[in-house]
């Protein structure tokens, strides 16, 4: 019974069947009517079959006692549909010790549902009917509302423990189950020799199942990671690539056209001719011009300082000085250049650079006087000491290393969720036969 095309009343049947236990004489309460096949009594825990209005008895199922946390009668509303509890049960996975809780939902215009409930972790399902793959159960993936559902197991159930009323010989219920996933949600198939059915899913939170069905106490601690429980709701992987993506994309639109306001002017560009001091192998100070630096449109700006030296297996740095010459404020900042080469092993090795470049940021506007203490290594074998340095001055250069520390930045939020994401989705697997995740 599932009455799509029926609107929905506002409360459900509040007079339900009232049957009697063949066992205990307990008088147990059929919310479903004629559709319960099957009740197990809640206080003396036999199960009974319904033949014309009375309950025969089958079996007792009470090898694991465990009261169910949704009370059997209470009314819970889950999307948008109000439901009664009218059965619980307990499955074990034959020949295995895999145990979960199931509670059998009713709503007498939208039929049956399920809410499931393993190590903590909540789905809750409906009977689907628009999607079939026939008696192909060998499939390792299947495809529904645009996604693509993956094999996650195959099992069949035992009862262990039941309450309630459900509208299946549960004693008979030989089954076969296949899970397919594509978190949050579930496919699942249940196959016997008459029928076949279909089950959609979908990965529920406890504060959700709580607060429907108005439970006081602690909902069960989640374990590990649920089957179709998503990694993250608000900040998943892709959102937070995509986030990235953008952010870097307009950072980069403001690196551009910041570049295009820089003024890249030219302050000093001189090749020196290095002297000795007399007697003493030391470099004397060199005298350089006298510069002004100007302001940019965000104030104070940057100088940008070149310095090249035709060093072999040998070293040149220079101090440079920048004097302003109104203030008497002094700016300092040494430059150095090493390279070294050579041969091991039968082959050549180079490391350092004849070439180098520093910045000297957030300088004010003003006149400077430059000034410049060069110095070298004392004669080395094998060294060739260089006799002149090139050294150019540029102000007001886009500085992009802000940028790629920027971009390294945003690019690590989505590395370390898809870091997560990994280990996630591998844990969520560890409990499958089927784990595209190389088992360790």
């Amino acid at each position: 019974m599932n009455g799509f095309e029926v609107n929905e009343k506002g409360t459900l049947p509040a007079q339900p069947l009232q049957v009697t236990c063949p066992q205990c004489k307990n008088t147990i309460e059929l919310f479903t009517f004629a559709q319960a096949k099957s009740v197990c009594c809640q206080k003396c825990f036999y199960l009974s079959e319904v033949k014309d209005d009375r309950l025969v008895p089958i079996q007792a199922i009470d090898k694991e006692r465990i009261e169910p946390l949704l009370p059997i009668g209470r009314e819970g509303k889950i999307k948008d549909v109000r439901y009664r509890v009218v059965g619980f049960l307990v499955y074990k996975e034959q020949n295995l010790k895999y145990r979960w809780r199931e509670y059998v939902l009713f709503n007498p215009v939208h039929g049956y549902a399920y809410l499931s409930e393993y190590d903590g972790h909540w789905t809750f399902f409906r009977y689907i009917f628009d999607f079939s793959i026939g008696a192909r159960r060998t499939q390792a993936e299947v495809y529904y509302l645009d996604r693509e559902f993956k094999l996650y197991n195959k099992y069949r159930s035992q009862v262990m423990a039941a309450r309630g009323e459900f509208f299946w010989a549960t004693h008979k219920d030989t089954s076969q189950y296949l899970e397919y996933i594509a978190p949050p949600y579930m496919l699942t198939l249940s196959v016997n020799r008459t029928e076949q059915s279909w089950m959609l899913g979908e990965h529920l939170e406890p504060e959700e199942v709580k607060q429907a069905f108005a439970l006081e106490g602690a909902m069960p601690d989640r374990l590990d990671v649920g089957a179709v429980e998503p990694f993250s709701q608000n900040f998943s992987f892709r959102y937070s690539a995509t986030l990235a993506g953008w952010a870097a994309g307009i950072l980069l639109v403001i690196q551009v056209l910041f570049s295009l306001f820089h003024q890249n002017k030219v302050l000093l560009d001189q090749t020196y001719t290095l002297t000795e001091e007399v007697g003493k192998g030391t470099l004397l100070p060199l005298p350089g011009p006298t510069i002004d630096i100007g302001s940019s449109f965000l104030g104070s700006t940057n100088v940008q300082v070149f310095l090249r030296a035709p060093v072999t297996n040998t070293w040149f740095a220079t101090g440079i000085s920048l004097l302003n010459v109104k203030t008497g404020r002094e700016y300092f900042v040494e430059v150095g250049v090493e390279f070294y080469s050579g041969y091991e092993d039968g082959e050549r090795w180079s490391e350092g650079s004849p070439g180098t470049d520093h910045i000297l940021s957030s300088l004010p506007s003003g006149t400077y006087q430059v000034y410049l203490q060069p110095s070298r290594e004392g004669f080395a074998f094998g060294a060739s000491r260089p006799e002149s340095f090139h050294l150019m001055l540029v102000q007001d250069v886009p500085i992009w290393s802000n940028f790629w520390i920027a971009l390294l930045l945003l690019a690590a939020v989505p590395a370390v969720q898809g870091m997560r994401h990994y280990n996630f989705e591998k844990n969520r697997w560890m409990n499958s036969d089927y784990s595209p995740y190389e088992q360790e």
